[in-house]
């Protein structure tokens, strides 16, 4: 139980603000995504939409891109404003 509440506080530590949460977010549906496009035949089913599925994994990607650059933007001014170490 000690071992699930030092994991927990982990991973609230990790999350704690918004860029860290959408980062997680989109991983998380990129993950799922490309899940979703193994196991199904959407695809081949219904072209339009399975097109429209395969591209979100490419658009995910770049706004992955785009919050983890913001994320080290973010993080440099802050340990700039604490001064060196």
């Amino acid at each position: 139980m000690k071992r699930i509440k030092q994991i927990w506080t982990t991973i609230r530590e990790i999350f704690d603000d918004k860029l860290t949460r959408a980062a997680g977010i989109v991983c998380l549906l990129i993950i799922l995504i490309v899940i979703f496009n193994m196991r199904t035949s959407l695809a081949d089913a219904y072209p339009l939409l399975g097109t429209l599925v395969f591209g979100l994994v490419p658009v995910l990607f770049i706004l992955g891109g785009i919050i983890f650059i913001m994320a080290i933007l973010k993080f440099s001014d802050r340990g700039e404003k604490n001064g060196p170490s």
